[in-house]
């Protein structure tokens, strides 16, 4: 039985034990997704950080660095820090200040119904989409590890992650991904340990390195036109994206709120700081690769640290998945079956409805996966999606005191029109009649209708007297 095997059997032992002790703390909704609201700031931030630091920061970024040098950072490193920036001065007090379980619930306090059913179902889908996206790539893990067939490899690894976030709800989830953030952190410094002494092992090696790159190789601003349309189209998904909204909801207050999402940026400076320098390391030991993290991670002569370092980055592909199972499990439970099928249902059926929704928001996303097979595409639909159809309506809640109901609904459904077209006609599903422009400028068209939406919507309900808030929204539980 080879180290790495060894070591992830002991993983999702202890992972699952602790799924099963958690689960008996689980006495309501809240407790099940918001942990009761009873989090400091450090596990927040420690939560945040994990479920941010997944395949696309880890791999994807990686690999950015070794094929385009420094200007590599445009891809996930400069929109992920920009992100970090904005959430925590502009979104982590006022959304810990709403007294809302779910984005959806506090959206319908603002535009009604109506409002609350279409966030659902756009967090439901861009959620299904994001959850695919680490499906694609700890299936590639396991069929490159063990030697598994993809479609059995994803399933394996899936289901291994559905089993321990169903039980624990948020509870397992917060307390895995400090666990996770431990092995990241850890087996990422081991493996720029062993990059820098095997890339540059001498002064003279570090100024060979230094000098021998191509021109642009050094370049941050190296294609800056095309690459700033990615950075603003990433930013505007992530600063509102549902699971950043429910950690700052699970702060007991908007103190908590603040400093946790400080400290979360420290961490992904820190993670951040070895992803540049393993990437850019890398052009030094390997040629063209398309996973160049875990061919550094097998030249490690030592068996047990190259397990130790593909648990890390196995942790925070796993980390990134049950968090946005979580959250997709937290839409279907709260949004959608207790708010339009069973407002009257029991604690009990809720939590086993919410452990059932765990498992039912995999399913296409695992469908997704085995189609697409393409971190990238998977992850741009996702943050298209987010970027596209919330940002408006979500920042015009937070700060808007009387929005309009229509403003919500109309930017919604506008942004959401441009999502389907883009993802229509760029993966050749329908003919191209319209010739419409690529992401990340098809997003830019997506924000922009919203807007128009939102502002029409605000101007005609300007006109109407003020409608008072929804009665329908189900208390707070707990």
């Amino acid at each position: 039985m080879t180290p790495t095997l060894i070591l992830l059997i002991a993983y999702f032992a202890v992972v699952l034990l602790a799924a099963r002790f958690f689960s008996r703390r689980v006495s309501d909704l809240k407790d099940f997704f918001l942990a009761g609201r009873s989090l400091g700031s450090f596990p927040v931030a420690l939560t945040l950080a994990a479920s941010w630091f997944g395949a696309a920061s880890t791999l994807g970024s990686i690999n950015a660095f070794h094929d385009q040098g420094l200007s590599g950072a445009w891809q996930i490193v400069l929109p992920s820090i920009l992100s970090f920036i904005i959430i925590t001065l502009f979104m982590a007090k006022p959304v810990a200040r709403q007294n809302f379980m779910s984005q959806p619930e506090a959206v319908e306090a603002h535009y009604g119904k109506l409002g609350r059913l279409l966030l659902a179902l756009i967090i439901l889908a861009s959620g299904t989409v994001l959850i695919s996206s680490q499906m694609v790539v700890a299936g590639k893990f396991f069929q490159l590890m063990f030697g598994l067939d993809i479609t059995w490899a994803t399933i394996i690894s899936t289901a291994v992650v559905v089993s321990y976030a169903m039980w624990g709800g948020y509870f397992t989830v917060v307390v895995t991904d400090i666990a996770q953030i431990i092995f990241i952190v850890a087996g990422f410094l081991v493996l720029l340990l062993f990059t820098s002494s095997e890339a540059i092992p001498t002064p003279a090696a570090w100024q060979h390195f230094i000098t021998q790159q191509p021109p642009h190789f050094w370049n941050l601003t190296h294609q800056w036109q095309q690459n700033i349309f990615l950075v603003f189209t990433f930013v505007l998904a992530w600063c509102i994206a549902p699971e950043m909204w429910q950690r700052m909801s699970s702060t007991r207050n908007e103190e908590q709120a603040f400093r946790a999402g400080w400290q979360a940026l420290l961490v992904m400076l820190l993670l951040f700081g070895m992803i540049t320098a393993i990437g850019l390391l890398s052009t030094q030991l390997l040629g063209k690769n398309d996973a160049v993290l875990i061919a550094l991670a097998q030249r490690i002569p030592n068996p047990f640290l190259c397990a130790f370092v593909l648990m890390g980055f196995l942790s925070a592909v796993t980390s990134t998945m049950d968090s946005t199972m979580n959250v997709g499990s937290l839409t279907l439970t709260r949004d959608i079956y207790q708010s339009f099928l069973r407002p009257h249902a029991s604690t009990r059926e809720l939590i086993w409805a919410g452990r059932i929704a765990t498992v039912l928001i995999v399913l296409p996303a695992m469908a997704i996966a085995l189609y697409f097979q393409d971190l990238i595409k998977i992850l741009w639909i996702s943050a298209d999606i987010y970027a596209s159809c919330m940002f408006i309506p979500v920042v015009g809640m937070l700060y808007l005191k009387h929005p309009g109901r229509l403003s919500g609904v109309l930017g919604m459904t506008c942004g959401g029109m441009i999502v389907l077209l883009s993802i229509l006609f760029q993966n050749h599903l329908v003919p191209d009649i319209l010739h419409w422009p690529d992401w990340p400028y098809s997003t830019l068209l997506g924000v922009g209708f919203s807007g128009l939406g939102f502002g029409v919507g605000y101007w005609l309900s300007r006109r109407q007297p003020a409608p008072a808030k929804s009665a329908s929204v189900i208390p707070d539980m707990g």
